[in-house]
């Protein structure tokens, strides 16, 4: 009997060594254990690019020279910036209360419907869950075939991006000023109540610390508990979600106008003045240069120092938060509807111009495609576009032809009103000259019978 105990021991005593072994070799995940913690291994899991929202890429795009792959129209206001699945899949919510799922191709894989609008990013976990905030104050959890897996129900509208935690925990804010952290399997961890209403999306830093912007004019640093580490006041509202350095520094933008960069500690390293509110993210390339879009038209880019290394102007309010290349090129979108490919010196490398203003953040996939979604203020003309491969002629000329359409129509319009108003008056002038030359007729007396009448 000692024996078998002993021996049953040493079973139990090998096995657990064994764990513990593939545990710190980091081999457990790779055997299907454990999955469904952290972020999907995917191109672009979340808002961002990542849980530091650097809005870098490993993938290269060199051969991207504008030109459109294809377009999905979908019924609403497109706000919410893509997300790509380790298959490619391409998931973004809508205005008409949608999830969508597409294919590659551009086709329709899949739409999950809710009960509000979906303006946030979704995040993918390792397991392929789908998560997902709507105004109808829920965060969804689908599963890759979009049924759904779970929702919990915060206290306000949910405009905010998710960001998934090494283990597993979903971080989102809300409108009802508190920001949440969700156990993988849909049960409350514990939330976070700010001074406003949570728009800006968290990221979490190296050491799982939790950072986040409130309309109550702060940044939050939150311990992985649920306590308060610090909160830096900025000048007004922050709308703006973090972004993470190497170093650990925390820039953030603000409706002030200004990039704020934030020690760890809590206290401010620098700050650069734009001309008009921050509502873009910043994003971060390998050697710490940011780039910041603002309301006054240009894209910024900032050395690490907070001094200015270039602007480019483009021709509307940049709200889009921009996405950085391997090769260095930073993408980013305007009001004015255009898709900008800057150079890492500050030059335009190529522009794709869409059919409406563009109203999300540019994503990069595997192959180097750019997805991006834009749509009118009426909803109307609501599009993801999937971008690569060399611009066609209507690609680059195409907007001139559409913009020469309306008034060339309208002055097509009016020369024909013109005319038919000229046949018109012509028939009428024609019509007064019959008549008056057979009244001039009526008044001719013929002469044999003029003679006749003499006669008598």
């Amino acid at each position: 009997m000692g024996d078998n105990m002993r021996g049953i021991n040493r079973i139990k005593f090998f096995a657990i060594s064994l764990v513990m072994l593939l545990v710190l070799t980091g081999i457990l995940p790779y055997m299907g254990i454990g999955r469904s913690a952290g972020l999907a291994d995917s191109p672009w899991p979340m808002f961002g690019g990542n849980v530091q929202h650097t809005g870098l890429s490993p993938y290269d795009t060199g051969g991207n020279h504008g030109g459109l792959l294809w377009e999905y129209e979908t019924d609403a206001f497109l706000m919410s910036s893509p997300a790509i699945g380790p298959d490619g899949t391409v998931y973004f919510g809508s205005d008409d209360n949608n999830l969508y799922a597409l294919n590659q191709n551009g086709s329709l894989k899949w739409k999950h419907i809710t009960g509000g609008t979906i303006e946030a990013s979704p995040a993918i976990g390792n397991n392929g869950t789908v998560y997902f905030g709507s105004s109808d104050y829920y965060l969804y959890a689908l599963n890759p075939d979009g049924e759904l897996k779970w929702r919990y129900r915060t206290g306000g509208e949910i405009f905010s991006s998710p960001a998934i935690s090494q283990n597993g925990v979903i971080y989102v804010g809300s409108f009802d000023y508190y920001l949440y952290a969700i156990n993988p399997n849909g049960t409350l961890e514990w939330r976070y109540k700010t001074g406003s209403a949570i728009s800006s999306s968290p990221a979490i830093g190296d050491d799982g610390t939790i950072y986040v912007g409130s309309e109550d004019d702060k940044l939050y640093a939150i311990n992985p508990n649920g306590t308060l580490k610090w909160s830096y006041t900025t000048r007004a509202k922050v709308w703006s979600s973090p972004a993470i350095g190497s170093d650990g520094t925390i820039y953030v933008g603000s409706d002030d106008g200004n990039l704020y960069a934030i020690n760890l500690n809590g206290t401010l390293k620098w700050r650069y003045e734009t001309e008009d509110m921050i509502l873009s993210t910043p994003a971060i390339d390998r050697a710490g240069t940011v780039y910041i879009g603002s309301g006054d038209h240009y894209l910024y880019a900032i050395n690490p120092d907070g001094t200015l290394k270039w602007k480019y102007k483009t021709g509307g309010s940049i709200f889009s938060s921009s996405a950085i290349s391997s090769d260095g090129t930073i993408f980013t979108g305007s009001l004015d509807n255009y898709v900008y490919a800057i150079n890492p010196d500050g030059t335009l490398k190529w522009k794709y111009r869409a059919h409406s203003p563009i109203t999300t953040s540019p994503v990069i996939g595997a192959d180097g495609t750019i997805y991006v979604g834009s749509s009118a203020r009426s909803g109307r003309e609501a599009y993801l576009y999937a971008i690569n491969g060399n611009q066609t002629f209507m690609d680059k000329y195409g907007w001139m032809l559409h913009a020469a359409l309306i008034p060339t129509v309208l002055i097509l319009v009016i020369l024909l009103v013109i005319y038919i108003i000229w046949r018109k008056r012509q028939k009428k002038i024609k019509k007064k000259a019959t008549d008056g030359s057979e009244r001039e007729e009526d008044s001719i007396v013929p002469e044999w019978k003029t003679q006749k009448n003499s006669r008598e």
